[in-house]
């Protein structure tokens, strides 16, 4: 499947004999590109823009170029150099009090920080790029209404994100933008599956939900491929592998454990493979191999040190100390056990602080509706 905003791009970068521009528009094809995950492309992309601009910098294609490295490094390497470059592009946007890169620039600060669980400056810079963005511009809306979307999500109310994901579509459709209605698909499948294999690793479980999580997912793994997506190559298929844990097919999911958990990724899923391995040790103490469990459950349990949400550490726990008591191991499940009921009671009181947050920032429920509509 071609992408249209693609096609348009190379429409527009055909059609123009100014050099600023034609740069301005091959940056905006590498930041596609990143969001694709195919990062050797859009590096080479930057490269003959410097190239190109090395002696006569320009603000608006250093600006251009410098969200394009941020958003290669985020989907590749995340960390401070992906803040630092977006940093400097909303830096330079701002200065030129440049129309669509200003906006566009606060839309991502907030996907960052949001990422980042800094949720304050999320909403900071979510309300800054509503402010600031025209109707017009898809990329700004669509990827701040995503954020928001997100936001209540996580925070425990998809009826209030519903209106915000309708918006996504809408301006991604306007703008051919399939990267983001990926994003999207991606979004919805891992905060419904967050909240399946949570409620099933204390024993409680969502069967409705998690038929549903496995279908969204399997959408999203089609649609990437379609697309030609690869930035969530690894991600996608071991959230497949919690679902189908969660539902008692084990056989499943210990299939794609094998080809996937050891395997190299450059998706930053350090931070959630204590998860993971968690999983795959329940996985392999109801197949009957004790042993293996064991291995894993030292595995997940060696790999605290790696920083990780909160909800993802109360099922990690969880998840061990029902390990651990199949193995005879009952002091050291109760422990976990503990632990893991302490990171569910502050991930119940992270999504209500936030709630509020979100409520006090966007009071008016309709506002993704009314952006959506006036586009």
């Amino acid at each position: 499947m071609a992408s249209r905003l693609l096609a348009q791009l190379s429409a527009r970068i055909g059609a123009t004999r100014d050099p600023v521009e034609s740069a301005c528009l091959h940056a905006q094809r590498s930041i596609y590109l990143a969001r694709q995950g195919k990062r050797d492309e859009a590096e080479a992309v930057v490269k003959s823009i410097r190239e190109a601009f090395g002696t006569a910098p320009n603000a608006a294609v250093m600006a251009w170029v410098s969200l394009a490295e941020a958003l290669i490094h985020f989907y590749s390497q995340p960390g401070t150099q992906a803040m630092d470059r977006l940093k400097r592009a909303h830096a330079l946007s701002r200065a030129m009090q440049h129309p669509v890169l200003w906006p566009l620039c606060e839309a991502w600060l907030a996907h960052m920080e949001f990422n980042a669980n800094r949720m304050a400056p999320m909403l900071q810079h979510a309300r800054e790029a509503l402010r600031l963005a025209q109707p017009e511009h898809h990329a700004a809306l669509a990827r701040v209404s995503l954020v928001i979307a997100d936001a209540f999500h996580f925070a425990g109310r998809f009826d209030l994100a519903k209106d915000w994901y309708a918006a996504v579509r809408e301006h991604a459709l306007a703008e051919g933008d399939d990267a983001m209605i990926s994003a999207m698909l991606h979004n919805v499948a891992a905060f419904r599956a967050n909240e399946v294999r949570l409620a099933d690793a204390f024993g409680d479980a969502m069967p409705d939900e998690a038929k549903r999580a496995l279908l969204e997912t399997e959408s999203t793994h089609n649609y990437d491929q379609g697309i030609g997506t690869l930035s969530l190559a690894l991600l996608i298929p071991l959230m497949r592998a919690q679902l189908l844990t969660a539902t008692g097919r084990y056989v499943e999911a210990m299939g794609i454990y094998r080809g996937t958990l050891e395997c190299e990724s450059p998706e930053n899923l350090e931070r959630r493979k204590a998860s993971f391995y968690a999983d795959r040790a329940w996985c392999y103490v109801k197949l009957g191999d004790l042993k293996s469990a064991s291995i894993d459950a030292t595995r997940a349990s060696e790999l605290l040190a790696v920083p990780a949400d909160a909800d993802d550490l109360a099922c990690m726990h969880a998840r061990i100390s029902s390990v651990l008591l199949e193995l005879g191991r009952g002091a050291e499940a109760a422990k976990h056990r503990e632990l893991s009921l302490q990171h569910r009671a502050r991930h119940a009181s992270g999504q209500v602080e936030l709630l509020g947050q979100l409520l006090g920032a966007f009071p008016d429920r309709s506002r993704a509706s009314v952006s959506s509509k006036s586009s």
